[in-house]
C-alpha cells in the first residue's frame, strides 16, 4: 500500500521520469518478447531435428533386426528389442503387426501432441529377394520438448526482465541526474517567480563541464528574460509616475474647464431660450402684421366695389321685378329677375368672406381682459348655439369642476368653442343626429388643460399638421372658408398666450388647449393700418361660425 502511494506521489512530482520509465519498460519488454519468441522457435526447430535424427537412427539400426526376429518367429527376442527402443528419449509407444496375425506392443499411446511414424519390416532372401514380414508403428511424444521449451522460456524471461529493469532504473537515474532534477528546479523557480521578486537569478547545481548544453541555454534565456522584465518594469514605473502626474494636472484642468463650460453652457441655454422666445414672438408678430395688412387691403379695397356692385344689383332686381309685374309674359323680364337675384346672392357670399377676413386679424384692444367663471361661460356658449344645434342635436358632455375662475378674454373662448363645435357638426357628424361631444377641463397648477373630443368621422393623419393653416377645408364646395381653426389658433397663441394641438384619435377628432389661468397683461399690440373711406356703404353679412377647417 505504501509502495502504491509512493508511486502515485512520484507520478505527480516527476511525471516525465515516470513516462520515460514506462516507455523504456514497454519497448524493452516488446524487444524481450520478440527475442524470446525467436529463441523458442529456433529451439523448437532444433528439438524437432533431434527427433528426426533419432528416427533415422532407429530406421538404420533396428528395422533389419526386428524383421529377422519376425522371420525367425522369436517373440521373446522381438519383445526385448521393442523394450529397448522404448528406452529411447521421447519414444512412448511401439507396435508390430504381421500378415500372420502376430501382434507385439511396448509402452502406452500418449494423449497429447505426438509424432507418429510407420515403417515396413522386410526380410531379405538371396533366392527370393525382399519378403514383407510386418509393419512397425512408432509414436514419439512432444511433452518433454514442450517442458524443456517452457523451462527455457522462464529462464529467458526472468533474465531479460531483470536486465530490462536494471537498465531502465539506470537510464531513469541517469536521466534524473542530468535533466529531470534541473527541470524541476526551473519549474520551482518559475512558480515562485513574481513581478515584485525578480532580483534572484536562476542557477543550477551542475558541473562546469555541462555549462554549454541545452539546459544552460534555457537558464540563460530565463535570466535574460528576468533582466528584460526588470528593465521594462523600471521604465513602466517611470512612465506610470509621469502619467499619474499628468493625470493629476489633466484632472485639475478638466475640473476647471468643466466648471467654465457649465457656466458658459448655462449662459448659452439662457441666451438660446431668450432667442427662441424672441424669435417666436417676432415670427408671430410678423405673421400677424402681414395678416393685418392683408385684411386691411382686402376689407377696404374689395369691400368698396362689392358694395357698389351689390347696390347696383339690388336696384336692378327691384326694376326687374317692377317690369315683370307689368309684363309677366316677357321672357326677358324673367331672365333679368333671375340674373339679378344670382348676382345679389354671390355678392352677399363675398361680403361674408370679407367679414371672415376681418376676424383673422386678432385685435387685442377689441375686448377687455377680465375675471370670469369658465364653466358658467361654457354653459352660455352652448345656450347661444342652441338654435344651431336643433338640427343635429348632439350630446355635449362637460367634465369640469363646478366653478373655475380665470383671468382672460371671454370673447376669445366664445369664438374658439363656437368654431370647434360647429366644425364637429358640419365635418364630424355631417349634420346628422347621434353625435357626442366631450369637453374635459382640468386645472394644472397655474395652467388650464382643455381636451375637446367628438365621435365623428375624425381627421386623417395627413391633415393633423395642416388643420390650423388658413383656407384649409374639405367642404369648400359647400360654402366653408377654411378659416375657423386658423382663427382659433391665432386667438390661442396670441391673445390667450397658450397652445392648441390636434392629436391623433381613432374615434373622431381630438383637440387639446394648454392655456394660462391668469394672462400676462404685457402683450405686443398688433399693427394698425389706415382705413380708406368707402365710396359706397357695403353690405356686411356676419358669419360667426366660420366652419371648414377639418
Amino acid at each position: 500500500m505504501q509502495l502504491l502511494q509512493r508511486f502515485r506521489q512520484l507520478r505527480y512530482q516527476k511525471p516525465l521520469g515516470i513516462r520515460l520509465l514506462a516507455a523504456i519498460l514497454l519497448y524493452s519488454s516488446a524487444i524481450t518478447l520478440i527475442a524470446t519468441g525467436t529463441q523458442l522457435w529456433l529451439d523448437y526447430r532444433y528439438e524437432l531435428s533431434a527427433i528426426d535424427e533419432r528416427l533415422l537412427q532407429i530406421e538404420s539400426s533396428s528395422l533389419n533386426s526386428l524383421a529377422n526376429s519376425l522371420w525367425e518367429i522369436s517373440p521373446a527376442q522381438i519383445q526385448v528389442q521393442l523394450d529397448g527402443l522404448l528406452q529411447l528419449p521421447d519414444v512412448r509407444y511401439l507396435e508390430i503387426t504381421s500378415p500372420f496375425n502376430d501382434f507385439y506392443v511396448a509402452g502406452n499411446k500418449p494423449t497429447t501432441d505426438s509424432i507418429e511414424r510407420h515403417y515396413p519390416l522386410e526380410h531379405y532372401d538371396a533366392g527370393r529377394g525382399s519378403i514383407p514380414v510386418g509393419q512397425l508403428t512408432l509414436i514419439l511424444s512432444l511433452d518433454e520438448v514442450y517442458s524443456r521449451l517452457g523451462d527455457k522460456v522462464l529462464v529467458i524471461l526472468a533474465s531479460q526482465g531483470i536486465k530490462t529493469f536494471l537498465v531502465s532504473i539506470f537510464i531513469l537515474t541517469l536521466f534524473h541526474r542530468l535533466i529531470t532534477q534541473h527541470l524541476g528546479s526551473m519549474a520551482t523557480y518559475a512558480r515562485r517567480l513574481k513581478l515584485d521578486h525578480l532580483d534572484t537569478p536562476l542557477t543550477l547545481k551542475r558541473n562546469a563541464k555541462h555549462k554549454d548544453d541545452e539546459l544552460s541555454q534555457v537558464v540563460d534565456a530565463m535570466n535574460n528574460m528576468r533582466r528584460s522584465m526588470l528593465h521594462d518594469m523600471s521604465k513602466r514605473e517611470d512612465a506610470e509616475r509621469s502619467l499619474a502626474k499628468l493625470n493629476t494636472e489633466l484632472e485639475q484642468r478638466v475640473i476647471d474647464r468643466t466648471k467654465e463650460l457649465k457656466e458658459r453652457n448655462q449662459e448659452l441655454h439662457e441666451t438660446l431660450a431668450t432667442l427662441r422666445s424672441t424669435q417666436q414672438q417676432l415670427v408671430e408678430s410678423e405673421k400677424m402684421a402681414a395678416l393685418g395688412g392683408l385684411v386691411a387691403g382686402v376689407a377696404h379695397e374689395i369691400n368698396t366695389p362689392i358694395g357698389i356692385g351689390f347696390t347696383a344689383a339690388s336696384y336692378l332686381a327691384d326694376q326687374a321685378n317692377l317690369y315683370q309685374q307689368h309684363n309677366p309674359d316677357d321672357p326677358l323680364a324673367n331672365t333679368a329677375v333671375e340674373s339679378s337675384q344670382l348676382i345679389c346672392q354671390n355678392l352677399e357670399r363675398a361680403a361674408q368672406l370679407i367679414n371672415a377676413f376681418k376676424r383673422v386679424s386678432v385685435d387685442q384692444s377689441s375686448e377687455q381682459c377680465r375675471r370670469f367663471d369658465l364653466i358658467q361661460y361654457l354653459d352660455e356658449v352652448l345656450l347661444s348655439l342652441k338654435p344651431r344645434l336643433k338640427q343635429c342635436k348632439p350630446e355635449i358632455v362637460i367634465h369640469a369642476p363646478s366653478h373655475f375662475i380665470i383671468d382672460s378674454y371671454p370673447g376669445c373662448y366664445y369664438q374658439i368653442f363656437t368654431n370647434m363645435i360647429l366644425n364637429s357638426l358640419i365635418h364630424g357628424f355631417e349634420d346628422r343626429p347621434g353625435g357626442v361631444i366631450t369637453i374635459d377641463v382640468k386645472p394644472h397648477t397655474d395652467r388650464l388643460i382643455v381636451d375637446y373630443r367628438d365621435n365623428g368621422v375624425g381627421i386623417p393623419d395627413d391633415w393633423l399638421r395642416k388643420v390650423f393653416e388658413p383656407f384649409m377645408t374639405t367642404k369648400r364646395n359647400e360654402g366653408c372658408s377654411g378659416l375657423g381653426m386658423h382663427i382659433a389658433f391665432n386667438l390661442v397663441s396670441q391673445l390667450l398666450q397658450g397652445h392648441i394641438y390636434c392629436l391623433a384619435n381613432a374615434e373622431g377628432a381630438h383637440f387639446r388647449l394648454d392655456l394660462p389661468v391668469v394672462l400676462n397683461k404685457v402683450l405686443p399690440k398688433p399693427l394698425k393700418t389706415e382705413k380708406k373711406p368707402a365710396a359706397t356703404q357695403a353690405v356686411s353679412v356676419t358669419d360667426t361660425s366660420l366652419p371648414g377647417n377639418t
